[in-house]
């Protein structure tokens, strides 16, 4: 994932972060951003037990919300949004209801705490390093990204349509 929002321009430094490495075939340098990203929010569980389930969640509930996101927006705009080629059919938005009602249900759960009573050394700080994310990235699209950010790069070709090897997209 770190790629395609580097590949897409969506993320500060994707021009560097974006480039393939020729002997490798592979983005070493995105996913070494991935590992020390995915690493930072551990370590404050070495220097405490209670921290380590907080960590162990941020990455659960991080991803949970990036699915759930789109599939939201999809909802919002159902009259704006135009299908893409894979999709449900009719099941489109009970499947997206689900969704939505799963997530948001989960993400409670997620940052309740694991002990009573709850203080600073039992709190769930899972929803803090959450917060941070969410609030850098929507800072980050109204101070610069939605000015350049023109959306994801396709990687479903014309010619494999019109090809016959995927269907037209519905509209």
């Amino acid at each position: 994932m770190m790629y395609a929002f580097a590949r897409d321009g969506g993320i500060p430094g994707h021009s560097f972060f974006h480039y393939v490495n020729a002997r490798w075939q592979s983005p070493i340098r995105t996913v070494w951003l991935a590992c020390t990203l995915s690493f930072c929010p551990g370590l404050p569980s070495l220097g405490s037990s209670l921290a380590f389930p907080a960590a162990t969640s941020i990455p659960t509930f991080g991803l949970y919300i990036s699915y759930a996101v789109p599939v939201s927006l999809r909802l919002i705009y159902r009259k704006q949004f135009k299908r893409g080629p894979f999709h449900l059919g009719p099941f489109s938005y009970p499947v997206a209801i689900l969704d939505v009602g799963w997530v948001s249900f989960i993400a409670i759960v997620f940052i309740l705490p694991e002990l009573y009573p709850v203080d600073s050394q039992t709190l769930n700080y899972a929803i803090v390093a959450v917060g941070i994310v969410i609030t850098y990235s929507i800072g980050f699209w109204l101070i610069s990204a939605r000015k350049w950010f023109t959306g994801p790069v396709r990687q479903i070709e014309e010619e494999q349509m019109a090809a016959g090897v995927l269907p037209p997209p519905r509209e």
